[in-house]
């Protein structure tokens, strides 16, 4: 888990084209190469042959339910209903044909004298598709749904339809070993009502499952009750392994098909039950990716234990049945294309061209070639077979998993990294300059945004004096305003607060690209005051009649420190608190030394603790790493970055005791006189006495400083409103992935630079004054 992480990290930050999966693979086999060489016994090296001589149906049960359920689940349900007589036949008259071609090829090409049974194996191995590595290039690019629910489906059902074929073939393999109870002889006829009853069995069982579990998810319906959310979120997937078992031990039907048919049913009629669909989303994406993780991993150190036996010629002959098996896909699709584009929603021959290529082989193969070689080599160990027989049967299988783990490995190598430019090339995303253009609009409603955000900050005392100029300079998105933005920002600015009052905004004119926006700030500052300033506010009525109750006092005080704690949290979301500083800590830290005294009838002490904190060492080491002062020698100012740890500790304290007391006297006012008591006062007292400290330690320090501080910190704000806007509009689908990744990067590089300079400036103008200050630290 910890190498993956550490490859998904890599990818997300260097932009690697190939898949994670073909990375894991990768990996593994180099994991399991290191076992097999014994480069000493250690507790790595043994947990991997442990893991390498995993029993197969425990591979099978523990794996392939919950990847093959999430993806079922993910389909576009619709477009699957429409586009369902197309799937049925690219998953089985498609994958059938597949599998003999692919056997024929093994039987006629092939120099290892395998038998018929064995090649029609790897055919059914082989004819199982697995869209990951092109699913997550489809979304990025904004490919058409009908393309992605054709390769999602084919993919699912295909899945069905190979294991199908490979446990009836499996069964005359084993069979023909020789070994008193292991496999049947299937006929012709056999396999026909066994191929039926695999697959409708499979098919009727998962429906079943999927409206058991949409009526359990129908009955947990308190949506407030965390438990019940959680309880969603295991028994989808309890019930996703259980359809699984079932069809495949207890009923013998394909456990595949009802793992696949469950999760449609349950996507068709049980989306909108779940109580908690972020919880839900999160779950889905993370188990998937452990799943993935884990068996591709265990595939190649599986797959490295058999390479060492192949020889040149077997690498000229793998490379050979990757290439058969590229052609015979595109053969077949070409075959079936003229039924596949008349039936369903329609199939366009680039969209063909596409499929022919994309057919990556992935999780299903694996576990399928990993459970034949597991339960081989159990049967020959097991069995009265001779020496020599046993070992054939064991050469037979490692031979064949060795092809099925290169071709997979092949696959997703070659093709995944070079779809994305077919894609592009074929015309199978929106035009670019249709794109553009549709980027440019967000960009430009995102200046107008930040812009207003920018205003209002300068609306608020604390940010008053700000620069625009300093801000422009390190947020990007306000260097290019023009007038009709400035105008527009202006209007939005009264409509979104129509009672507050006018910023001075002339640093904001000033630096407008046009002559115009001189005529903009005339019309803006023109607006009547009685349309723009708020009355007055009232003062707040308190109620003298009940002198403070101690008990009601510890509560209240308790309720408080809850409101502060949430301004925090909120502070952290919006980005005005940096996470990866000590500041976010000593806030919170210090709330729970307010709860301890208030559990003990104590007034509110949360600046004391803060005043008490000492994380210097702590702020030196972030410090040096911001700097760069562990690589170059670079220093900065440590007396600077004390400071403006200083001030932004103490604005973000101001904000949240302000904001929470804007809360407090809201909540607990009384109905019918809309007063408060003398214990509310004492609170409310006690909150604004530590928010005038802290705000004295802001004036101790010198104006420049400050005032510099404040310019980061509202810079750092509005960097991360504008990575919100593009998280915002990916989530709705406005925008791919791929398009709002440019900006996030964009946005988080210039954080990250914010962060280093603030640590580097300094405007203190000299030693004597640095070492004054020292005693207000």
């Amino acid at each position: 888990m910890l190498v993956g992480g550490c490859v998904y990290y890599l990818i997300s930050r260097f932009k690697f084209k190939m898949p994670y999966t073909a990375l894991m693979f990768i990996i593994g086999a180099v994991m399991g190469y290191c076992s097999k060489e014994s480069f000493g016994h250690n507790a790595v090296t043994e947990s991997t042959a442990m893991w390498v001589g995993i029993d197969g149906e425990v591979l099978l049960l523990s794996f392939l339910p919950g990847l093959l359920f999430l993806d079922a689940y993910s389909t576009n349900v619709y477009l699957f209903k429409q586009a369902f007589s197309q799937i049925l036949v690219f998953a089985f008259p498609m994958s059938l044909c597949g599998t003999i071609l692919t056997a024929l090829v093994a039987y006629f090409v092939l120099p290892y004298g395998w038998s018929s049974d064995l090649c029609m194996l790897l055919g059914s191995i082989l004819a199982a598709t697995d869209p990951v590595a092109v699913a997550v290039l489809l979304n990025e690019l904004g490919a058409p749904p009908r393309l992605r629910t054709h390769i999602a489906g084919e993919s699912l059902l295909n899945d069905g339809a190979a294991v199908v074929f490979f446990q009836i073939f499996r069964a005359r393999f084993v069979h023909s070993m020789g070994i008193e109870g292991v496999g049947e002889e299937i006929g012709w006829l056999r396999g026909i009502v066994m191929f039926l009853r695999l697959s409708f069995g499979g098919a009727i069982i998962g429906c079943f499952s999927g409206v058991l579990l949409v009526a359990i998810l129908f009955n947990l319906n308190r949506r407030l009750s965390r438990e019940e959310c959680v309880f969603q979120v295991c028994a989808t997937i309890s019930i996703a392994y259980l359809s699984f078992f079932t069809s495949e031990v207890l009923l013998e039907c394909s456990g595949i098909l009802a793992v696949v048919f469950c999760g449609v049913t349950t996507k068709s009629f049980g989306e909108t039950l779940f109580n908690d669909t972020h919880l839900t989303h999160d779950f889905i994406q993370i188990f998937e990716c452990l799943l993935n993780t884990t068996i591709f991993t265990l595939g190649g150190a599986v797959w490295a234990s058999v390479i060492p036996h192949f020889t040149g010629s077997d690498w000229l002959y793998l490379l050979l049945l990757y290439a058969a098996v590229v052609i015979i896909r595109f053969v077949l699709m070409a075959f079936f294309f003229p039924i596949t584009s008349r039936i369903g929603v329609g199939l366009s021959c680039t969209e063909m061209i596409f499929m022919s290529y994309a057919g990556l082989r992935g999780a299903v193969g694996i576990a399928l070639a990993l459970l034949l070689s597991a339960e081989v080599f159990e049967y020959s160990e097991a069995g009265s077979l001779s020496e020599d027989n046993r070992r054939q049967y064991q050469q037979y299988v490692q031979k064949l998993f060795g092809m099925i783990g290169g071709v997979a490995c092949l696959s997703l190598i070659t093709a995944g990294p070079t779809s994305g430019p077919l894609l592009r090339a074929l015309g199978l995303v929106t035009p670019t300059e249709t794109r553009s253009k549709m980027v440019s609009n967000y960009e430009k409603h995102l200046t107008k945004d930040i812009l207003v955000e920018f205003m209002n900050l300068l609306s608020q005392k604390r940010f008053e004096h700000l620069d625009y100029g300093i801000v422009r300079e390190r947020v990007s998105i306000l260097r290019d305003v023009s007038p009709e933005i400035f105008r527009s920002a202006i209007e939005l600015y009264k409509r979104k607060f129509p009672g507050k009052i006018l910023p001075n905004i002339e640093g904001i004119a000033a630096h407008i690209t046009s002559d115009d926006s001189g005529c903009v700030l005339d019309a803006f500052n023109a607006v009547e005051t009685c349309d723009t300033k708020r009355p007055p506010p009232r003062d707040t009525v308190y109620c003298f009649k009940d002198l403070p109750d101690e008990q009601t006092l510890v509560e209240e005080r308790k309720l408080f420190i809850e409101c502060v704690k949430t301004e925090y949290y909120n502070q952290l979301t919006s980005g005005e608190l940096d996470s990866r500083s000590s500041i976010p800590w000593s806030l919170l830290h210090s709330l729970k030394c307010a709860e301890e005294a208030a559990a003990n009838g104590l007034p509110m002490n949360d600046w004391a603790a803060l005043e008490r904190s000492n994380l210097l060492l702590f702020d030196k080491a972030l410090h040096a790493y911001r700097v760069g002062a562990l690589c170059n020698r670079q220093k900065g100012d440590e007396d600077f970055s004390r400071i403006r740890t200083k001030v932004l500790l103490s604005l973000s304290f101001i904000k949240a005791h302000t904001a929470s007391q804007v809360t407090f006297k809201a909540e607990f006012a009384s109905v019918e006189k809309q007063s408060l008591s003398l214990t509310e006062k004492r609170v409310l007292d006690e909150s604004r006495e530590q928010v005038a400290k802290a705000d004295a330690l802001i004036n101790a320090f010198d104006e420049k400083d400050v005032n510099a501080i404040k310019s980061q910190y509202a810079c750092q704000v509005l960097l991360h409103k504008s990575a919100r806007y593009f998280e915002h509009l990916a989530h709705k689908g406005l925008v791919v992935e791929r398009e709002a990744s440019v900006f996030l990067e964009r946005f988080e590089e210039e954080l990250n630079k914010l962060r280093a300079s603030s640590e580097l400036q300094a405007t203190i103008q000299d030693v004597k004054q640095a070492a004054t200050l020292d005693s207000v630290l």
